[in-house]
């Protein structure tokens, strides 16, 4: 004999959206892949597939991890420039980051709780451009099953309402954007962005030269930007239909200072500067 587990399905063909309080756009997260490589573009997109169509029940905590799954190439994701170890690496699933970074403003905006959000290492431009400013990031990893003494980083929050979420992405070529639209009902509350604090400015570290066999002398080829060291602090507000404050919630975000790197051909008088 055989033995089957049975999962039921969460939700019957029949059940409409208002039925679950699926009725308005509640919130939404953009944000800007301008300038990517390919494969970081195909990682994104890739990674966006995962979230597309998502109900999160009232009470339950969306873990982002949970539904993005292994990030490897059986799964359809290719190399790209990652950060790890304190440095920027080629490494599967490039380009993630910029995912779970979208969700976390979708999340910001609807005024869930945030249980889990994790700064990156360093300031990446990506996710200061349209105007967001720094602090408005959101690091996740995944450790292979070669690598159990590393921390995963997720991104979670809670359904802290009585209507269901529906997660809804979207990738725009034509503009290089990306976005996670959240459809549910609005409780009847306001979120107020305030920040970012910038404080304990550190100026960027001096460029790193680094030999690149496909390059010829003369050549160069920049794969990262410097970025100065800061501590950023993102508040949000919560607020009742009359503008009186229910709660609120600091992202406090730590960013090493980071130099620019830059591939040479073997042999560049440049890379002596490295050592």
């Amino acid at each position: 004999p055989i033995d089957f587990d049975y999962t039921l399905a969460q939700f019957h063909s029949g059940l409409t959206a208002a039925e679950l309080g699926i009725t308005e756009l509640v919130a939404q997260g953009t944000s800007s892949y301008a300038g990517s490589s390919r494969p970081r573009i195909e990682n994104i997109l890739q990674a966006m597939s995962r979230f597309n169509g998502l109900i999160i029940r009232p009470g339950e905590e969306f873990s982002f991890n949970q539904y993005v799954g292994d990030i490897s190439p059986e799964e359809g994701y290719v190399p790209g420039r990652v950060i790890f170890g304190g440095r920027t690496i080629e490494g599967v699933g490039g380009g993630v980051c910029q995912v779970s970074t979208t969700a976390f403003r979708a999340a910001f905006a609807a005024g869930f709780p945030i249980t889990t959000r994790y700064a990156h290492g360093y300031r990446v431009g990506y996710y200061e451009q349209m105007g967001e400013g720094p602090g408005m990031d959101a690091a996740i990893y995944v450790p292979g099953p070669e690598e159990p003494d590393f921390l995963e980083l997720d991104f979670r929050f809670v359904n802290d309402t009585d209507y269901h979420l529906l997660i809804e992405t979207s990738v725009f070529p034509g503009t290089s954007t990306m976005q996670f639209r959240f459809y549910s009902t609005n409780p009847g509350r306001q979120v107020v962005k305030d920040g970012p604090l910038i404080r304990d400015v550190v100026p960027p570290l001096a460029t790193r030269y680094e030999a690149n066999g496909d390059l010829q002398l003369g050549q160069q080829l920049q794969v990262d930007v410097a970025a100065e060291g800061s501590y950023v602090q993102v508040t949000r507000l919560i607020l009742d239909e009359f503008g009186n404050e229910i709660t609120r919630q600091d992202f406090r975000s730590q960013y090493q200072p980071w130099g620019a790197i830059v591939q040479v051909a073997p042999g560049d008088p440049r890379l002596a500067q490295t050592g």
